[in-house]
This record gives structure tokens, sequence and C-alpha cells, in this order.
């Protein structure tokens, strides 16, 4: 195969397969010259997101978004994996707070209406700030 892009591993995870593919293609010049293009990409795959009208096309454009933002950790030098992890304990340590906050104000979690989970989200990030 004498594609740029042989040899990337379709069994590899998803994040780690796009980044691989995205390093191949700017290698024969395919890529954006500055991240302006990369930001400009991510908003025009959001808008297609949002006029998406099936379920099918809907996985299409996130899968395209996902991709693009990708793509903009490569141009960042930002490993998206690692990344990825780390938003993933910030949520968990922000979530499991606004849990904890909750109880601590007698109240049930999961009645909350959204805007009082808001406000416990916003708490939750006021303190990490603090800390």
């Amino acid at each position: 195969d004498p594609s740029a892009l042989s040899g990337v591993a379709s069994a590899l995870p998803a994040l780690l397969r796009a980044e691989k593919l995205q390093k191949r293609a700017a290698r024969t010049g395919f890529d954006w010259p500055d991240i302006t293009g990369v930001i400009d990409k991510i908003i025009e795959e959001l808008d297609e997101v949002r006029g998406a009208e099936s379920a099918e096309h809907r996985q299409e454009e996130v899968g395209d978004l996902l991709f693009a933002v990708v793509n903009l950790a490569r141009h960042l030098k930002v490993d998206p994996e690692q990344a990825l992890r780390d938003a993933n304990r910030k949520f968990e340590r922000r979530f499991r707070s606004m849990e904890t906050q909750s109880a601590e104000e007698g109240e049930n979690f999961n009645a909350l209406p959204l805007d009082q989970k808001e406000a416990l989200w916003q708490s939750a990030k006021a303190r990490e700030k603090d800390q």
C-alpha cells in the first residue's frame, strides 16, 4: 500500500489513531499552516453538528468534530488522550463535590432542578480555584 496513511493500525484507540493519521497526512504537506485554520474547522464542524437532522448524520458530524479537536491538540502539542483523561478526572472531582455539598445541605442531588445543580457546579469550580 503506497499511501502515506498505510501502517496506521485500525485497532488503535480512536483518539490515538486520529492523531497518527493526521501526523502522516501532515508529513505530505496536507495540514493547516497555523492554528487559525484548525479553530475555524472546529467551528465549521460544530455548525454541522447543529444542522444534522438524523441520528446517523449527527454521529458522522460529531466524529468529524472530534477529529478536528484532535487536530487542535496536535497543533498545540497536547496529548489528546491525556487531556481527556485529565478532563474526566476534573469532571468527576467536581461532580462528586456537588453531590457532597448537596448532601451536606440535606438536599437530594438527583431531585434538584438544573439551575441549582449549575450553582453547585460553579461553587465546586470556585472552591478548586481557592485551593
